[in-house]
């Protein structure tokens, strides 16, 4: 595996998935969620934490269906949470609270900021693909310093439409390159890397562009979304671009 850029590279444009990707969300949740209940009086557990984690995930996926609105998923989660869990609470207050928390934590994953940057010293265009709370994005991005590496980032909360749908990648691409229906030539050259199979790489076979799904566990394609390239470890995105798969 090599840590530059080679004189040809099979992508020009790359699309970057946030948390679960550059960023290692779970420690970023459990950091969060752990300062929040502090904040009340309860010991944040491995079982809070955990559950609260599960429950998050299939609000978000609700999201990507269509089924919850972001409003439904940012509040709901959390009143089905401290419901479930007897935790005398406020709803509204203790989102607050955990979302303050949560775009000052970050961890960045696989060395992915100072990848980013070699990236961009090779000429490729990157850009942030995100679903989220735009404060949340906006703040860790910007303390994180991946606001600096990043060609622009795009953030499901700023479109009104999430992540998988066609809608929000038409959104970008109008950004990127003043259309919302660039030509398959154009969009041959776009690579969308993201570690969910449900919002990104379902999103990458509704917008046309190739797919990099980033597994660091080792998971399985149970969802069987097709995908271009499987990896491991972030820097392997250095023999996706060689050609080298």
């Amino acid at each position: 595996m090599s840590d530059r850029g080679d004189s040809f590279m099979r992508y020009d444009i790359l699309l970057w998935d946030v948390d679960g990707t550059l960023m290692d969300f779970k420690q970023a949740e459990a950091k969060a969620l752990s300062q929040s209940l502090k904040e009340i009086g309860v010991e944040p557990t491995e079982k809070l934490i955990s559950e609260y984690s599960r429950i998050n995930i299939s609000y978000w996926k609700r999201l990507e269906t269509g089924e919850l609105t972001k409003d439904e998923v940012l509040l709901g989660r959390f009143v089905d949470f401290l419901g479930k869990m007897n935790i005398q609470a406020e709803a509204e207050a203790f989102l607050m609270s955990y979302e303050e928390h949560l775009g000052h934590t970050w961890f960045i994953q696989d060395d992915s900021l100072e990848l980013c940057k070699k990236l961009r010293r090779e000429g490729l265009r990157q850009y942030v693909v995100t679903n989220g709370w735009v404060f949340v994005q906006k703040t860790k991005l910007r303390e994180s310093g991946f606001d600096q590496v990043m060609d622009g980032s795009f953030i499901s909360d700023e479109f009104g439409v999430p992540k998988p749908k066609k809608a929000f990648f038409e959104a970008c691409f109008e950004q990127i390159f003043g259309t919302k229906t660039p030509s398959p030539s154009v969009l041959s050259r776009v690579l969308i890397i993201g570690d969910s199979l449900s919002s990104d790489m379902r999103g990458g076979v509704n917008a046309g562009i190739d797919r990099c799904w980033y597994r660091p566990s080792g998971e399985t394609n149970t969802e069987n979304i097709p995908v271009n390239y499987e990896i491991e470890d972030l820097w392997q995105i250095w023999d996706v671009l060689a050609g080298s798969d």
